[in-house]
């Protein structure tokens, strides 16, 4: 893993001939045995080895218990998930099964699914590959069927599984998102949202260290999980070769309104990049767009203040700030009016009590190089982790700007007085994390670092050039998403909403 350079990935890679790595395939379903049957047909074609994969097939509670059909992989297993208050649902009933299973890779499936017998094998070329992709198969939609699971296996077997249905449908914002990140090479901070459960694969260990799903999403885990798979450094794959047709319309498809209002709230509540979203309401989300970290021991409140209010400027951005500084000095002997620590003091007594702020001591002389600094950062679902001496007036709100545009997984400032600020990326945290060696070095090496006198960033950000780009950059792409006049007023509302908190800030 140390020489991978941000999200790169080989391409050519050809489907193995003697393939060595064991697959569990997990279905969780509830109902739906006709399409099961047709399910469990196509995997029995699978031209990876039988002897690899193991079927797992997670009876969800159906009122008709799921059952075995004739024509299946030998190796199938139906597990009669024991529902319960709070423990129900496709996310509970997929983390207690896939968690106990001892296969090397993970391939989850939806239960409408039909799958080329190449499928699997072109998930399975990027697992032996390396370990650290999410892989993504490619599929189409299909209103109409009418083979059974006899017929469909003996098409399979003679190669005709694009012959089996004349007319189909894609996902054109999907397929738009793909192609506009290289097929997610370059996925830029919204790529998660191509994440998608109904055909993917991971090895066993990085789902176990990611934790599985979410426990507290009932529908949308997949969105989150792919969130969580971009800040954890992970490379997530779209094989277009990994050919699959996805039986019927899907929920979202059928329910968008009733989807979105039942997922906007949850899902935000975990993934930073929804702050439209974030932004209806003023609130504590549980995951923070920043993790701020503030060597406080020369600053003022006005000067802690500032760094807070250039970072929280825009609705729907949240942080959390860890101030560094000797508090334990605050318990000796004072005077009012005579007080050699009334700044740090007036900080102290300020947030205190605010849930966003830790107040975390060192002492007064300790000298913090940029690899203490580092050790004070765990990464997790935030996307960026700052830190600046509080002294130093710089607004970190740039420098994160300047962090996206350049691409590298740190980036700092120093100005004459040897005040440092910088600013770095989640995805080059983790990665760096799991790798063996300093952590600032494997960052330099996987993602890239850069520093900049202050002089230097102060021309780079005169008329917010950045800024600028990435608004361009977000016009062309929101206006590629119209495709309908509900589209259209979704568009111009989040366009009204960015001019009136510039104008705002202005004011």
């Amino acid at each position: 893993m140390s020489n991978i350079y941000r999200f790169e990935r080989p391409s050519d890679l050809e489907i193995l001939t003697k393939p060595t790595l064991t697959v569990a395939v997990v279905i969780a379903c509830r109902g739906g045995q006709e399409k099961l049957d047709l399910v469990l047909a196509s995997l029995a074609a699978q031209s990876y080895p039988s002897r690899l994969i193991s079927v797992y097939i997670i009876d969800d509670g159906s009122e008709v218990a799921i059952s075995l059909p004739k024509i299946r992989p030998t190796k199938s297993k139906i597990i009669a998930y024991k529902n319960s208050a709070g423990k129900w649902g496709k996310t509970a009933a997929t983390n207690d099964v896939a968690g106990k299973l001892k296969e090397d890779v993970l391939w989850f499936i939806d239960a409408d699914m039909v799958f080329d017998p190449d499928h699997l094998d072109h998930h399975m070329k990027w697992h032996h590959n390396a370990d650290d992709y999410a892989v993504l198969g490619w599929k189409r939609f299909v209103d109409q069927w009418s083979y059974s699971p006899s017929e469909l296996l003996a098409q399979l077997n003679d190669g005709n599984f694009l012959d089996l249905h004349e007319v189909s449908w894609g996902k054109d914002l999907w397929e738009e998102r793909v192609d506009r990140t290289e097929d997610l090479v370059k996925p830029a901070l919204d790529g998660y949202r191509a994440f998608v459960g109904a055909t993917f694969s991971i090895r066993s260990q990085q789902w176990r260290a990611l934790g599985g799903y979410n426990r507290e999403l009932i529908t949308g885990e997949d969105t989150e999980l792919g969130w969580r798979i971009f800040t954890a450094g992970l490379r997530t794959v779209v094989d277009r070769q990994a050919h699959s047709w996805h039986l019927g319309y899907s929920t979202v498809e059928k329910n968008k309104d009733l989807i979105h209002r039942h997922n906007d709230p949850a899902l935000a509540q975990f993934i930073p990049q929804m702050h439209v979203i974030r932004a209806r309401h003023s609130l504590r989300y549980k995951v923070p767009t920043y993790n701020v970290l503030i060597d406080a021991r020369k600053s003022s409140l006005a000067q802690v203040q500032k760094i807070e209010s250039d970072l929280l400027i825009l609705n729907g951005t949240t942080a959390e700030f860890t101030l560094l500084a000797p508090w334990n000095l605050l318990q000796n002997r004072y005077s009012p009016i005579n007080d050699e620590l009334s700044d740090m003091r007036e900080i102290f007594n300020w947030f205190k009590g605010d849930r966003k702020y830790q107040l975390l001591s060192i002492d007064e002389s300790a000298e913090l190089t940029i690899d203490q600094i580092l050790t004070y950062f765990t990464a997790s679902a935030t996307p960026y982790y700052l830190f600046t001496e509080g002294t130093f007036d710089l607004n970190l709100k740039d420098l994160v700007d300047h962090l996206l545009a350049s691409g590298n997984g740190i980036v700092g400032v120093a100005n004459k007085d040897d005040r440092r600020a910088l600013a770095l990326f989640a995805p080059a945290l983790a990665r760096g994390s799991r790798t063996q060696g300093r952590l600032y070095a494997n960052i330099a090496a996987q993602f890239g670092l850069k520093w900049m006198t202050e002089e230097n960033f102060e021309r780079i950000n005169q008329g917010k050039h950045n800024r600028l780009l990435r608004f361009f950059r977000y016009l062309k792409r929101e206006g590629k998403k119209i495709n309908s006049p509900r589209q259209l007023i979704i568009f111009i509302t989040k366009v009204a909403s960015l001019f009136m908190r510039k104008a705002f800030r202005r004011g």
